[in-house]
């Protein structure tokens, strides 16, 4: 294990020199085990806490926990450090987990009394558990990293008995218990006491859920979660077979929505198709709020007082990394008098600890939430991206769009202050736009098109596009990248991605209820029914009343306008 930790410390150390630290041979540093409870209930949460107490200049450590695995359930950790160092993911092996952590770049080691992983285990049989520190490998921040003496602190033990409110079998089935007059059956009400570190956890359980599926008339149950102020972070388990089977029976509700007073998070059961569910599967979603001190200097520069949400979500202790569009967050934003409400966006912290922008995320002004699918869990942040050009005057029917796809980086200005709201659009371009815009890059595409090259800055977008069916191509065999975009055609795209990405409500194509262009008979036949759908559904107007001139080219607001629209109609 030394020698595995040495090799990272090392090639961090290698990247910058090392401020000088003085170093004390003689050092006790303290590794110990808190427990959040000593006695909990079968199917509960246990949260034990790794704390290092006296420590100097620990740059890096590597240690091993060994558990009861026949009373206790590994379902997760945390780390304070998470954005300042390494942390490894834990790897598990039998009753066994190992942590490893390396501080990064030119810093000293940790010193003093510091909080460093939360474990989480679920209950899972009576008797006496323990959980205790195995191994303990500690090195310094010096050019040469020093082995440093370390002292791993005792064990803690823990109890389980059985849950009171497990249902007692019955030979023949029995009502369903009577409601009180202003219980919620589709609701699940979990509460706990935060640690005193503002840890909150909590678990719902197989008999809870399955009422509230077999109860629930709407399309999800919610799980609500209350806690206190002082709570930095919320965890909450659930038993992963219990919900997939309850789901299914249900014949309706097939989400759950499981609301914090940090973030709301919807769960669809097909976040987890491609796992391995057993019968003793635990989930578990952690959100937490970050440490500012702990995010590089530049993201705290750019999101200021905003907080940034630690999102994970865990089937038994390991991270579920593709969620499968099955996911969707809200987390809060208050909007001051001066902002744009188009303009509120989602950015997440990369690994390369840089601010990448989620671009299918909206505002709700009536609640104050923005809304956005994850593909994956990471820190995110809610931020008012102020953008602004000086040729938009006159052009208040497409501010909204420009403004808001410009916020989400999705189009640039001509140059840094100037839109061109007047210039044409290219093929290429207006494919990259709705490409971007909908999350439909697709890195194992190809593009067939003769005038595609394979290193042009379009390649991506259109080979996607061609592969999920948005575009055909001219039958020359280009794509005629360089071609300003007919209105008849970006009518088309339109149509086909509302299609793609089920939108509700479009009105239907009907001869009797046709509005139709004066100029309707010199669109090309196979744009007729778009043009006339995209009208009647409001998201794509004439160019002059009862007009709709069909060959002439589109401008980059009237495709911003379109496109935006188009975006906000949405569920």
């Amino acid at each position: 294990m030394k020698r595995y930790l040495q090799v990272i410390c090392l090639v961090f150390l290698l990247l910058a020199s090392m401020l000088p630290v003085s170093y004390a041979e003689q050092v006790s540093n303290t590794f110990e085990l808190q427990s959040s409870s000593d006695n909990v209930q079968s199917g509960e949460n246990i949260i034990i806490t790794v704390r290092g107490k006296s420590l100097v200049d620990v740059y890096g450590a590597e240690m091993e926990l060994a558990y009861d695995s026949t009373k206790l359930q590994y379902t997760g950790y945390s780390s304070t450090l998470s954005g300042e160092a390494f942390v490894r993911e834990p790897e598990t092996l039998d009753n066994k987990i190992s942590l490893v952590f390396t501080l990064t770049g030119r810093r000293a080691g940790l010193n003093g009394d510091k909080d460093i992983f939360t474990i989480t285990f679920k209950a899972i049989g009576n008797g006496n558990a323990s959980v205790g520190l195995l191994s303990l490998s500690l090195l310094n921040s010096q050019p040469q990293p020093q082995t440093l003496v370390g002292v791993a602190g005792g064990e803690v033990k823990i109890t389980v008995t059985p849950t009171s409110s497990s249902p007692s079998p019955s030979p023949s089935p029995s009502p369903s218990p009577s409601p009180s007059p202003n219980s919620n059956l589709n609701v699940i009400t979990l509460e706990a006491e935060p640690t005193d570190k503002g840890i909150v956890s909590v678990g719902v359980k197989a008999n809870e859920l399955f009422t509230a599926f077999e109860q629930s008339k709407k399309e999800s149950v919610l799980i609500q979660v209350t806690s206190k102020p002082e709570t930095t972070e919320v965890q909450v388990s659930l038993p992963a077979a219990e919900w997939l089977q309850s789901a299914s029976q249900s014949g309706h509700a097939d989400t759950i929505k499981i609301q914090t007073d940090m973030a709301t998070i919807t769960l669809g059961t097909k976040v987890l198709k491609n796992a391995q569910v057993s019968e003793s599967s635990n989930l578990l979603f952690t959100v937490a709020r970050v440490d500012p001190a702990t995010l590089p200097l530049e993201v705290r520069q750019k999101t200021g007082s905003q907080t940034v949400y630690d999102f994970n979500l865990m089937l038994d202790g390991k991270r579920l990394t593709h969620l499968n569009g099955e996911v969707q967050v809200e987390i809060p934003y208050i909007l001051s008098p001066s902002e744009n409400p188009n303009q509120v966006v989602i950015y997440f912290l990369g690994d390369d600890g840089k601010l990448e922008v989620v671009r299918n995320a909206k505002y709700n002004a009536s609640t104050n939430m923005v809304t956005f699918k994850p593909n994956h869990f990471s820190k995110y942040v809610a931020y008012h991206s102020m953008v602004s050009f000086k040729d938009m005057d006159g052009y208040g029917w497409a501010s909204e769009g420009v403004l808001g796809l410009a916020a989400r980086e999705i189009i640039d200005g001509r140059s840094e202050e100037y839109y061109v709201p007047e210039g044409q659009v290219t093929r290429a371009e207006f494919v990259k736009l709705l490409v971007q815009l909908f999350d439909l890059e697709d890195m194992t595409a190809t593009a067939a098109f003769s005038d595609v090259a394979s290193d042009a800055w379009y390649y991506r977008s259109i080979a996607s596009a061609q592969k999920a069916g948005l575009v055909q191509g001219k039958d020359n065999g280009s794509f005629g990248v360089n071609d300003a975009i007919s209105r008849e055609d970006m009518a088309v795209l339109i149509f086909r991605i509302s299609n793609m990405s089920g939108i509700s409500g479009l009105p239907s194509i009907s001869n009797n209820t046709i509005t139709r262009f004066h100029d309707l008979d010199s669109v090309s036949a196979y744009a007729r029914d778009a043009v006339s759908l995209l009208q009647q559904s409001g998201l794509m107007n004439g160019t002059t009343e009862g007009y709709f001139t069909p060959k002439n080219a589109s401008t980059r607001a009237q495709a911003a306008t379109v496109v935006y629209r188009l975006f906000q109609s949405i569920n």
